[in-house]
């Protein structure tokens, strides 16, 4: 089935981790140092996606092609005590060949359906400042601007900005 988002499984940790390593490194190329996005091992993501999808009460979902995952989001309490918001997007990332066909759509929009579960009404997700693509993808979806703070990944100094919904009824699918 083309286009299909689910809630994943435990046996999902390695595909999840395989879409996880590679969209890093399609992603951050050029943004994060060589050695560190070369250094990432699908095997240690496996584990700590198994660990996640065993032990922690987050929303992860999973897009599929064909009945390959190309594609995951994950979701839950807000983590950082930002004021005003308590649902937060963690992670989302989808396979540079399988963009452009609603996968990041329906993942967000699997995640918002957990965090309503959870009675939560509001949204913030956090994004690299000089991930373009990913600003336009949360913008057009009507994330507004919050704030910018510094992040290090790896040996680099870089600024993430994080956009917020007030409403999760507000999101523009």
């Amino acid at each position: 089935m083309v286009g299909l988002v689910r809630p994943a499984e435990l046996d999902d940790s390695a595909a999840i981790a395989r879409v996880h390593v590679a969209t890093w490194r399609t992603t951050y190329g050029g943004l994060l140092p060589e050695d560190f996005l070369a250094s990432l091992d699908a095997a240690g993501y496996e584990q700590r996606w198994r660990r996640t999808l065993r032990e922690r009460p987050d929303h992860v979902y999973v897009a599929e092609e064909h009945d390959m995952v190309v594609g995951f989001a994950s979701g839950g309490r807000e983590r950082a005590g930002e004021t005003g918001y308590s649902g937060e997007l963690y992670a989302i990332y989808v396979l540079r060949e399988a963009q452009g066909r609603g996968h990041g759509r329906r993942l967000v929009q699997a995640v918002v359906g957990g965090l309503r579960e959870m009675g939560l009404t509001d949204m913030i997700v956090w994004v690299l400042r000089e991930n373009r693509t990913a600003r336009d993808f949360y913008e057009k979806l009507g994330g507004v601007f919050v704030r910018s703070q510094p992040i290090t990944i790896g040996s680099a100094l870089l600024q993430e900005v994080s956009y917020g919904w007030k409403s999760l009824d507000a999101i523009r699918y």
